[in-house]
């Protein structure tokens, strides 16, 4: 009997243990996961604040690309004769934006500048500006580090130097502007600067070539401006540093090769204020559900495992919005700058022709202007539509079902029967396999790719498109649309799925560089992913995977 009591006094005293015990570890499970719930949603901050950088990095390097292109092509046509008037120089550069301009010729003298500098005329600046030699070297555009310059004293510049041949030989047009001033300024500011924080655009020298802050008219070495950041940055390109009495979380991201990068930085208590006041609040839930004692442990477990389903699925909207607003600010800042530039092309072309019309501009010229303000003004429907396009299927339901692609593929190609009128084109498409997918979305896909296809041969006298599959990875099939014409280098390749990269000069979509983005979101609208690899023996191939067709029922 005795022995009998002593188990079960043990029984109850293990009884009475058993609750406070487990009601400590779930104390310590909670300050754990309190813990580790806050590192996780500053971890998230900080990679929120990198892949904002990244993607301003990129454009940045897409913006100034694209500008030294169009201009390339264009003081080729404007600049080529034997002769440049002042005003002729004046007209081409009002719809860029550039604080000065210089003309130079095949040995780097100068023919003409804006402002007017005659002491300039003649000089040779293929040794006083970097950018400029090289540009002469090495026949290809060149971009600036900041500089003081030389046609505007006292200001500093970044420019751009593009050759361009004419019938009396190579040239070269130097455009210098303020950063800080232009849509690559306007977009730091507006679209990329966290809250409570700075963005920093720095050349190879470490010199602020624009920035959120005033820089004033003199170069700003970013060891002036912010000098614990700019110490930082010699240690590493992202992390935390103390000024002015508070935290700071920096990241960066190269721009260019040869030293370009993009810096941003914000405080603690405004990077991290919404993770520190999701981790007080998931706290006070804890510490609310910990008094509850051993009669809640059951309750608190359910709730617990509730939360965490809630917890994951918040975490995957919240990253497929984080992706979403990531590609809409890109998107954004592209518009603001492919929009405002026919912009201000019709308004700088229709001053030119009110100022100069009247008696001192013929009619033949006069119709010049009339024409580039329409061309202008078509290419600004088209951004619109594309834009139209674009902001339709972001919001669209994806409707999937089984799909015939072979069937699809053909109606596509004999619809584009127009776009390939009088040529020669050898058209191998296989058996493919059916996918699961939105019939019309896969059609427009389908439809941009081989109008890609058509334009990219259209130099060839005979050309080849094919569209056949392979082998993809698991639940998925590997399509592929392959043609002879242009091989694009790997720098095209990188690019080719950003919004407003063109990837022919015509066409439909392409004329404003929205085709291949629009593919790419109705491909991973479908799980599925989409990338272009050049052939060896010539062309360029476009793979895309797409799930495979479920069973008919």
């Amino acid at each position: 009997m005795a022995q009998a009591d002593s188990q079960s006094r043990l029984r109850d005293r293990f009884a009475v243990l058993l609750g406070p015990v487990a009601w400590l570890l779930l104390v310590a499970l909670a300050a754990g996961t309190w813990t580790w719930a806050g590192r996780f949603l500053r971890t998230a901050e900080d990679g929120g604040l990198a892949q904002r950088t990244q993607v301003a990095a990129a454009f940045t390097r897409s913006y100034l690309t694209g500008l030294a292109t169009r201009q390339r092509q264009d003081a080729a046509r404007a600049l080529a004769d034997r002769t440049v008037s002042q005003e002729r120089l004046e007209v081409f550069g009002a719809g860029l934006g550039y604080t000065s301009m210089i003309l130079l010729d095949d040995r780097g003298r100068v023919m003409l500048t804006w402002p007017s500098q005659p002491a300039l005329i003649g000089r040779d600046l293929a040794d006083e500006l970097e950018h400029v030699r090289l540009a002469l070297q090495r026949d290809r555009i060149t971009v600036s580090d900041v500089y003081a310059s030389v046609v505007v004293p006292g200001r500093s510049l970044t420019a751009i130097a593009v050759p361009f041949p004419t019938p009396y030989g190579r040239r070269v047009f130097s455009g210098g502007l303020v950063a800080a001033d232009s849509p690559l300024g306007d977009y730091l500011r507006e679209a990329v600067v966290p809250r409570g924080g700075h963005a920093y655009l720095v050349d190879r020298f470490g010199n602020v070539v624009a920035a959120t802050r005033g820089l004033g008219p003199q170069i700003v070495p970013l060891a002036r401006l912010v000098p614990p950041l700019a110490a930082a940055l010699e240690r590493s390109p992202d992390g935390d540093y103390r000024a002015a009495g508070q935290d700071w979380h920096y990241t960066s991201a190269p721009v260019w090769p040869d030293g370009w990068r993009l810096v941003t930085e914000a405080p603690h208590r405004r990077l991290y204020a919404p993770a520190d006041e999701a981790q007080r609040r998931f706290g006070v839930v804890l510490l609310a559900a910990a008094l509850f004692g051993l009669v809640a442990v059951a309750a608190i477990g359910h709730i617990a495992h509730r939360r965490l389903q809630g917890q994951r699925q918040l975490r995957r909207q919240a990253a497929e919005l984080h992706a979403f607003n990531t590609e809409l600010e890109l998107l954004a800042a592209s518009i603001s700058h492919d929009l405002r530039t026919p912009l201000t092309a019709m308004s700088a072309y229709a001053e030119v022709l009110a100022e100069h019309y009247p008696g001192r501009m013929s009619a033949e010229e006069a119709g010049l202007f009339v024409e580039k303000i329409r061309s202008n003004a078509a290419r600004m429907a088209d951004l619109i539509a594309a834009l139209l396009s674009f902001s339709r299927l972001q919001r669209g339901q994806v409707d999937l079902r089984r799909v015939d692609l072979a069937a699809l593929t053909g109606q596509v190609w004999a619809d584009l029967a127009e776009r390939r009128a009088g040529r020669d084109i050898r058209f191998d498409l296989a058996d493919l396999p059916p996918c699961q997918g939105d019939p019309a979305l896969l059609r427009q896909a389908v439809t941009t790719l081989l109008d890609n296809a058509v334009e990219s041969t259209r130099d060839r006298p005979v050309a080849r498109i094919e569209v056949g599959y392979q082998a993809g990875p698991e639940g998925f099939t590997t399509y592929l649309v392959h043609d002879d014409g242009v091989t694009l280098d790997p720098g095209q390749l990188k690019e080719l799925f950003t919004p407003f990269q063109r990837l022919h000069p015509t066409g439909t979509y392409q004329s404003v560089g929205m085709g291949l983005s629009l593919v790419q979101r109705i491909i991973t609208r479908h799980s599925g992913r989409i990338w272009a690899e050049a052939r060896p023996e010539g062309g360029t191939t476009f793979f895309f995977t797409l799930p495979v067709a479920l069973p008919d029922t």
